[in-house]
């Protein structure tokens, strides 16, 4: 099922058929340099299609796969809920193949999923939680219109949240 379709991209639902493509991102230990939960296992990827298909069913958001329109696969964007400081927050998070960093995707994936978090899911806002040093992931949230919020600690990492409304 498609979420989202932008210029050069759709981006779907993730289900069983994509841990080939999921393994291009989550066992990439660049791509997951700055994930709170790290590197992926075989075993891990499957649960973590698992869990995607649970979070769809209970928040009607989740992380989404990202494929070209020549369907070769992207990365990934999505919405998880958190509770930082005290107040359970909706952030955005994207992870993008080595090969298609550096070509505007995640800007581009970003701006598609918080089209659909406005008019589809009704939210005021999205959050977006980034390392200080993940200066890529920063610059790729003030092209899509987040602002600096505060600093915090999620997960015991040292993170920087921005935000966006909708």
């Amino acid at each position: 099922m498609i979420i989202v379709k932008t210029e050069r991209l759709y981006i779907r639902k993730v289900v069983k058929p994509d841990t080939k493509d999921l393994y291009k991102i989550l066992a990439d230990p660049v791509v997951m340099k700055y994930s709170t939960i790290g590197v992926h296992s075989n075993e891990q990827i499957f649960e973590y299609v698992e869990n995607c298909q649970k979070q769809y069913a209970l928040n009607g958001f989740g992380h989404w796969a990202i494929y070209n329109l020549d369907d070769e696969f992207i990365g990934l964007c999505g919405l998880n809920k958190h509770r930082v400081d005290e107040s359970d927050v909706i952030h955005i998070n994207y992870r993008i193949t080595k090969e298609h960093q550096g070509k505007g995707y995640a800007v581009e994936s970003t701006l598609g999923v918080l089209d659909f978090a406005k008019n589809s899911l009704k939210l005021k806002s999205i959050y977006a939680l980034i390392e200080p040093e993940n200066i890529n992931s920063a610059k790729v949230a003030a092209r899509s219109g987040f602002q600096f919020i505060k600093s915090s600690v999620f997960r015991n990492i040292k993170i920087d949240v921005y935000r966006a409304s909708l």
